[in-house]
């Protein structure tokens, strides 16, 4: 079968799939992978090889881009304490838990072998957790610290992965060179994200075709990872680095036009990746099991479900400490931090999906060592992957929608509280502005009635919104310009609009959740009205 041939038949697969799970409201990613057994289960499918640099390469950048442009600065900083802890301290805990049971339940493994494994499961993944948690309601603490985690982790997951080949394969691997390597690979990583970011963001000031605009989104996704794996460094932290400072400028330095082409853009092309990548990984199971023919089937299950049972543990047993410990031991943070809703700690430790990066990290496993000998249990390794990895998205993915409705965690909104106060100062700015221009005899006779009217008759419906809270409709968008120079004024006030609702963004007023509802709105009103001379 030739690559033109799997592309397509990933793709039709991929919506089949798609459509039945939406009629059947099972999370794509699941509803995928399980299509992707059943497929390869098919006598006479042929088998699909995934390349793992593929995956680095190709598939990984704009998965880590898309996330680090809708995270939220002021969100990750305020949560960077418990982020931290999971993406650094429990990815290390997870590894070396792994290596503890290989070492004591499978005859022959090494703590080398075992910490390598470790290392490939114990990033949880981006993409699976938001396709099923996405519209579920969560509290927005748990989603920051679910997205924000999934931002860093897989880099110190990469990380441990690269010293634990190390020693496996005989390169020489001394602690010392470690820490010089984790120091570089940090700060190398985030200084490449930084140069290709801002240096981007630079030339997009420049540019006014909303395709080059979009497609050179791209360009700087890619470049970053690619920049920064060149230089051995993190390219996993260069992309995110760059993706964030990309979300940030976005706003002052793309038209309404390019913001909204580009997001339907980005947004088909992630589901297709992602689509592709969960079917691909049911797809690798029976493959693998062939190879493992020598091994007995039950002893194999038995293997398996130690290793996912011990991850989905350690990463439970690790959050509760984690989040009320430190309150403990420092009345300061007590203090200045309230001691999160259960509820929340156990959603955190629960949603712990593995995917992507744990898969393409097990088949980039080297087939031989320096010395030229079989790669120890490389096979084995990839099936236990494969069985954490498939069996974190069935016994916690698949249940999660119905326990969340069981915990009952209130309605969290923040972000709809956000953006309607920053709809009303910014509409009052507007509304001064206008009153400004009647005053100087800018705008009058029926271009003042139409601007002004429209503009109290939304700032009335805001405030009625604020006092009720009923959620009651918009007010209709201005539909005809009677001339040029109207059109003219509706563009100024649109951006000023807009000007207002980023700097309450600079002054942490409102998150990037606030800011992209309403940006959205803007956009679509200066793209009818954005002056054509």
């Amino acid at each position: 079968m030739t690559s033109v041939e799997t592309i397509l038949g990933l793709l039709l697969a991929s919506i089949l799939i798609a459509l039945i799970a939406k009629r059947l409201d099972l999370p794509y990613s699941i509803a995928l992978v399980l299509g992707g057994l059943g497929l390869a289960s098919i006598p006479g499918i042929p088998r699909v090889l995934l390349d793992p640099d593929m995956v680095f390469y190709l598939l990984l950048p704009p998965i880590l881009t898309e996330a680090a442009f809708f995270t939220s600065w002021r969100d990750f900083m305020t949560y960077r304490r418990p982020i931290l802890l999971l993406a650094f301290g429990l990815v290390t805990a997870t590894s070396t838990f792994v290596a503890l049971l290989c070492v004591v339940f499978i005859p022959g493994m090494s703590w080398a072998n075992g910490f390598l494994l470790g290392a490939i499961v114990s990033p949880p993944d981006a993409s699976a957790a938001t396709s099923i948690t996405r519209g579920l309601g969560l509290p927005k603490r748990v989603v920051q610290i679910l997205e924000g985690e999934s931002l860093v982790n897989d880099a110190a997951g990469l990380t441990l992965y690269r010293f634990a080949i190390a020693a496996i394969a005989g390169s020489g691997f001394t602690w010392a060179n470690a820490s010089l390597s984790f120091l570089w690979i940090v700060v190398g990583g985030v200084a490449v994200g930084g140069v290709i970011g801002y240096g981007l963001v630079k030339i997009y000031r420049h540019l006014r075709d909303p395709e080059v605009e979009v497609l050179s989104t791209f360009l700087m996704s890619y470049l970053s990872y690619f920049a920064a794996e060149q230089v051995s460094a993190s390219g996993v932290l260069a992309t995110v680095t760059s993706g964030l400072i990309l979300g940030w400028y976005a706003p002052e330095v793309f038209t309404a036009n390019s913001r909204i082409r580009g997001f339907a853009v980005w947004q088909t092309v992630i589901f297709f990746i992602n689509a592709c990548v969960f079917l691909l990984i049911g797809l690798q199971i029976p493959a693998v099991l062939v190879d493992l023919g020598g091994y007995p089937p039950g002893l194999l299950a038995w293997w398996c479900g130690i290793i996912l049972l011990g991850v989905m543990a350690i990463r439970m047993g690790w959050v509760f400490p984690a989040a009320y410990l430190p309150r403990l031991l420092s009345p300061k943070l007590a203090r200045r931090e309230p001691s999160p809703d259960w509820r929340g700690v156990f959603l955190v430790g629960w949603t712990g999906l593995r995917g992507v990066v744990s898969l393409a990290a097990a088949l980039a496993l080297p087939l031989e060592t320096e010395r030229g000998l079989p790669f120890p249990y490389r096979n084995l390794i990839l099936l236990l992957t494969l069985a954490v990895i498939v069996g974190t998205l069935l016994l916690q993915g698949l249940p999660l929608r119905w326990l969340v409705k069981l915990l009952k965690l209130p309605e969290d909104r923040t972000s709809e509280g956000e953006a309607l106060a920053a709809r009303i100062q910014a509409t009052e700015v507007v509304l001064a502005k206008v009153l400004e221009w009647q005053e100087s005899g800018q705008c009058t006779g029926q271009s003042l009635h139409r601007i002004r009217g429209y503009y109290e008759d939304r700032l009335a419906d805001y405030r009625a919104r604020l006092e009720t809270e009923t959620g009651s409709e918009e007010v209709d968008s201005p539909q005809d310009f009677q001339s040029i120079s109207e059109q003219k004024l509706w563009w100024k006030l649109a951006n000023l609009e807009r000007s207002v609702v980023l700097e309450l963004r600079k002054q942490k007023q409102i998150g990037d959740d606030a800011l992209h509802e309403i940006e959205r709105d803007i956009d679509l009103l200066e793209a009818r009205i954005t002056p054509r001379s």
